[in-house]
């Protein structure tokens, strides 16, 4: 082996005997030499030395040749899939775009059902962008307990935002305006859908949606409110020729004569022509015991009558609201004449705690509060759901989002007047706190520029509880 390595043996001849005897690498010789440091001295080839050191022997160079070789052929072959691959996602991406292009063309709104602004689709380029973009928005957001300085939108505020914010289409704008009731958006859509495919059928048989609907749903639900949203989109849609949109009960149709009633419900019906007549809680126009002998009498049946000759002729668009029970007795009554006239019926179901608490967080939102941390819609309608029973949020609904404000804005002139004794003991005492010294330097034009101390404006976890434990 020292001999191998001081003339350079070949490194087949070297790893040949380190193979048979490896301690010979460690034998000295009577210059008190290595096979090593002969092989060092004399220059030999770095793949006998790192033999020598009892390393791995670097692969040669025709060793070198056959491993890239047979590598580059398994990546050609993996190249040669992906584009196959390739070519059918291709394909399916052809098919994506044209059917995307062929709804922005022909039913834009649906776009925003996913996320898209048909706005802001102009080619081929544009729509992949704005597919890209409700790509990232769909995305969830990054997890803090994993890294990263974002952080996350609270639930709070995107309750707020997406009740405040505005849509970029008129009618997605409108129905932002309604908190909660993703079913009865979503019933508007198909509605909507059905209008625009009205406009541009055709068929022989012209397709039409019901003539007239109900609004369905209990005390507080907002049927007023959403049959408000529905004639501006009906108006907005092209549906129904005119903004007027007239909302009467039976004391705006029923007088003391069948007659007068008669006139004036023909007066109305005239008043709404073109647009729509809101009917609010219909039923009450039906025969009743309990009126004989009150000053007007029960001449609602003849209001009723007047206002069924006037459906088959579609205009003005009727919209009825109650509930349930009690409408369905208005539209099974064959003297009444509504019957087959109102199949299109949108309920507005009993608010849950959750959407309590979203229209509790737009209402303070829109009156200019801001929340504490804590005061997040999970927390509130934990609040709720404890501190409320079901039959009582039945008998309300909506309003007691409103009950809730009221009660919070107590509770925050309650705390904000506590701090302002302690504030004036504090004076007394030479301690003026600042919030209390900038009012002070600001009082004497406070007549024209009101200032509120920012804890006037902040609701707190305690002010939530205050608010349930003092009752709403």
């Amino acid at each position: 082996m020292h001999y191998a390595a001081h003339y350079n043996a070949p490194l087949e001849v070297v790893e040949a005997l380190y193979k048979a005897y490896p301690e010979g690498a460690l034998q000295k010789n009577n210059d008190n030499n290595t096979p090593l440091d002969l092989a060092i001295a004399d220059g030999a080839s770095p793949n006998v030395v790192a033999l020598l050191q009892g390393k791995a022997v670097p692969p040669g160079e025709d060793e070198l040749l056959a491993r890239n070789k047979e590598r580059f052929l398994q990546l050609e072959k993996e190249l040669q899939t992906y584009m196959e691959r390739h070519d059918n996602v291709h394909d399916d991406l052809t098919a994506v775009l044209d059917f995307l292009t062929d709804i922005k063309e022909n039913h834009p709104h649906a776009l925003y059902c996913a996320g898209m602004d048909p706005d802001e689709i102009v080619d081929v380029d544009s729509l992949l962008r704005e597919i890209r973009r409700a790509a990232a928005e769909d995305s969830p957001p990054p997890d803090p307990s994993v890294g990263g300085n974002v952080t996350a939108r609270t639930v709070q505020e995107e309750v707020v935002e997406d009740a405040t914010i505005p849509a970029r289409d008129e009618v997605e704008r409108q129905l932002a305006k309604i908190v909660g009731y993703d079913e009865l958006k979503n019933q508007i859509r198909g509605m909507r859908r059905t209008i625009e495919l009205n406009r541009g059928s055709t068929d022989t048989v012209e397709r039409k949606l019901p003539p007239h609907l109900c609004l369905i749903g209990g005390v507080g639900t907002g049927k007023t409110f959403v049959a408000r949203i529905l004639g501006e989109i009906l108006y907005r849609l092209g549906a129904v020729p005119t903004s007027v949109f007239l909302e009467v009960g039976r004391s705006e149709l029923v007088e003391k004569s069948e007659a007068k009633t008669v006139e004036k419900t023909k007066k109305i019906l005239q008043k709404a022509k073109g647009g729509i007549l809101f009917i609010d809680e219909a039923y009450t126009l039906l025969p009743s015991s309990a009126r004989r002998g009150s000053s007007r009498g029960d001449h609602g049946a003849a209001a009723l009558k007047t206002i069924a000759e006037a459906l088959p002729n579609n205009d003005p668009f009727i919209i009825l609201s109650g509930y349930s029970s009690d409408l369905q007795l208005l539209l099974t009554n064959n003297a009444a004449g509504f019957k087959n006239n109102f199949l299109l019926q949108i309920e507005l179901p009993d608010s849950s705690p959750e959407a309590l608490a979203a229209m509790f967080l737009v209402k303070a939102k829109a009156k200019g509060y801001v929340f504490a941390e804590g005061v997040t819609p999970e927390y509130i309608a934990e609040l709720i759901q404890d501190n409320t029973k079901p039959e009582w949020r039945a008998e309300r609904n909506g309003r007691v989002s409103e009950l809730m404000l009221t009660a919070v804005r107590a509770m925050i002139k309650q705390r904000n007047a506590g701090e302002s004794s302690a504030d004036n003991g504090r004076r007394h005492g030479r301690s003026v706190s600042p919030a209390r010294s900038v009012v002070q330097v600001l009082s004497p034009i406070s007549h024209r520029f009101p200032f509120s101390a920012p804890e006037n404006v902040v609701i707190t976890v305690e002010d939530m509880q205050n608010a349930f434990v003092n009752g709403l």
